[in-house]
């Protein structure tokens, strides 16, 4: 796609906030059609990308080990290296997350040929099973805060928490994009936290939190955990 299509598409999406708003700017149809002016192989990696993120696109009774080799193969058909680093960096949120989720349901630590997690911290994790923050607080700062709402049951919280946190990372790698097929899927992104959070219903996200731990998710990943929360 060349830079002039780029900037067209880049200009006509509108300025989007996380919180600032009941809905996004911009409604998923009207976001369907723009996507459109995307090159047929950007529209290939959006759909890649779509499929990373989203819980829609999790197909039912599918297993950690399974999930994860999907997220390998979906990976290896990202062409861009800062929209692969995003989303590997979202998805070792969302391990970090699933490992809370695990200890609090009192769950032992993975075993070391246990294919349940993504990214740089599953050793340090598993060797760090019983410290509040796994022992990588400083590289996380918000664990300690997931964990005290996730213990105390304050599923509001934890659901602002975690969007921010996610918003926060996506910023900060789209910096210095501006007019690329990175700008667009970094947008996507964004949006898709908006939205998640404009749909967010704190009665029913409450009665799923409690849901969470009986046997009813028992089939769900529990990286994708974080997504029902």
């Amino acid at each position: 796609m060349t830079t002039d299509r780029y900037v067209t598409l880049v200009a006509s999406l509108p300025a989007i906030g996380l919180l600032a708003a009941k809905a996004p700017p911009i409604n998923r149809a009207r976001l369907a059609e723009r996507l459109k002016w995307l090159a047929p192989e950007d529209q290939a990696e959006i759909e890649s990308l779509r499929r990373l993120l989203s819980w829609e696109a999790l197909e039912i009774g599918i297993d950690d080990a399974a999930y994860l080799a999907r997220v390998d193969r979906l990976l290896g058909e990202l062409r861009s290296e800062a929209v692969r680093a995003a989303v590997i960096e979202r998805l070792e949120i969302r391990t970090l997350v699933a490992a809370l989720r695990r200890r609090r349901a009192g769950e032992e630590a993975p075993a070391e040929d246990a294919r349940w997690g993504y990214g740089r911290h599953l050793r340090a994790i598993r060797a760090n099973w019983g410290a509040p923050d796994f022992g990588l607080g400083r590289t996380y700062p918000w664990l300690a805060a997931a964990r005290d709402m996730l213990e105390g049951g304050d599923s509001v919280g934890l659901e602002r928490l975690l969007l921010e946190t996610a918003w926060a990372a996506i910023e900060k790698r789209a910096f210095g994009h501006t007019f690329d097929f990175e700008a667009v899927a970094f947008y996507l992104m964004r949006w898709s936290l908006a939205d998640r959070w404009s749909r967010y219903d704190a009665d029913a996200a409450a009665a799923r939190f409690a849901e969470m731990l009986d046997a009813a998710l028992a089939d769900v990943p529990q990286m994708m955990q974080e997504l029902v929360a």
